[in-house]
């Protein structure tokens, strides 16, 4: 099973697309009461810091309804998904919970995923894991396992295909 299985769905579900519609409609209904555009959410992201995304721009993109050029920029893909915009949000408006439903409807309507994204995702339904284990060195450039620093081995998953099953019927669940 690859990635691609599992977001081209073979054909467009259009009862999932109107579910994430509704959800992002009243997303932007809650959204245009609460938020006053502070910044406090964009003070605490993660990707703000290396990719420049600005949560409180999203909530202002939507409260616009210009939910279509938020849906052909690569922006929503760049969220790290940490939830610190929640946390310090003090009309508790989540961005990320926009750009999960953006996510959602670029799938659902056949949009490509960006290459890095997807090739992260390909890694962790072949082994589990969204990178492979990483070996680091010493101050001789000498490279050290985890075993030697006295860390536990890194479960994987024992049975691959099972793996991939339950994924695979999770993003169909949860799209």
């Amino acid at each position: 099973m690859s990635i691609i299985d599992l977001t081209s769905m073979g054909e467009p579900q259009k009862d999932i697309k109107n579910q994430i519609n509704n959800r992002l409609k009243k997303l932007q209904d809650e959204v245009s009461e609460f938020c006053y555009q502070c910044a406090k959410c964009t003070s605490g992201c993660e990707a703000h810091k290396l990719l420049e995304l600005e949560p409180h721009k999203i909530v202002a993109l939507l409260k616009r309804g210009l939910i279509d050029e938020m849906l052909n920029s690569d922006v929503i893909w760049t969220c790290m998904s940490c939830f610190k915009c929640r946390e310090r949000c003090p009309q508790k408006v989540a961005p990320v919970e926009i750009l999960f439903a953006l996510k959602n409807i670029a799938v659902a309507s056949g949009k490509p995923i960006p290459g890095k994204y997807s090739a992260m995702l390909q890694s962790i339904l072949s082994n589990g894991l969204i990178q492979d284990v990483q070996t680091i060195s010493d101050r001789n450039n000498q490279a050290i396992k985890r075993d030697k620093l006295n860390l536990p081995d890194l479960s994987k998953p024992v049975d691959t295909n099972k793996f991939q099953l339950v994924l695979s019927k999770l993003a169909i669940e949860k799209i």
